[in-house]
């Protein structure tokens, strides 16, 4: 899943949530699992996008 046209490199919780088509609920399982982790940004989250396509990469059922 690569959205190429989605401008943002880091994403807040809520639009990382949006581009992978979950709940940011199911965004935040998904970093207690481990499974995405966010980075500091001038004291705030954001997810890097080429972590969330490789996270969907490489766990094809994740968003089960």
């Amino acid at each position: 899943m690569t959205h190429a046209n989605y401008p943002p490199a880091l994403l807040r919780r809520e639009d990382a949530a949006e581009y992978l088509a979950i709940s940011p609920r199911k965004l935040d399982d998904l970093q207690a699992r481990g499974l995405v982790i966010p980075v500091d940004f001038d004291g705030m989250k954001r997810f890097r996008r080429q972590d969330l396509d490789d996270m969907a990469q490489r766990l094809p059922d994740w968003g089960v």
